[in-house]
């Protein structure tokens, strides 16, 4: 803090029109970095002089220091994997809106195998007729030879615990 100006931290990237700050190295305390006036006055410059300003944090669950950041940014994210993230981190969402008052909280599932998804929508028509008797052994009207295997949960039960 202090040591380099902002100019000279910010870098540009191949992209037009985005720059960005390298974390540098870990200072003894990095909460004190977060919580001091020196973030609030850095993140005002940069708003001014970018239309948006995007500001990787820690996991909120945790690492308290992101939540600091998250309560100084206008839309803050919270980002989860599917098939990845815990399912105690949606609590960590519901607790961020509820006691840290945070306000805006947008949520994003990503790494979704839309092709193992159990939601979706087919529709099939067919006319047939057909005449038949069968008799198989198995665990009362309707059994057969083979068990059938439990429908695997889908991508919203495991995030749910449902």
């Amino acid at each position: 803090i202090g040591k380099a100006d902002l100019d000279d931290c910010i870098r540009n990237s191949s992209l037009d029109n985005l720059d960005y700050i390298t974390a540098g190295p870990i200072p003894p305390n990095p909460a004190e970095l977060i919580i001091g006036d020196h973030m609030d006055s850095l993140i005002g410059e940069l708003k001014q002089r970018y239309d948006m300003v995007i500001i990787d944090t820690p996991p909120v669950g945790l690492v308290t220091d992101g939540v600091e950041i998250i309560q100084k940014v206008d839309y803050p994210l919270y980002i989860f994997k599917s098939d990845y993230s815990r399912k105690q981190f949606v609590h960590v969402a519901d607790r961020l809106i509820n006691e840290n008052k945070i306000t805006n909280l947008a949520v994003i599932l990503n790494g979704i195998d839309l092709d193992r998804s159990k939601y979706s929508y087919n529709y099939k028509y067919g006319y047939g007729y057909g005449y038949g008797y069968g008799y198989g052994y198995g665990a009362g009207y309707g059994g057969g030879y083979y068990e059938e295997k439990p429908p695997k949960k889908g991508w919203f039960s495991k995030l749910s615990g449902k």
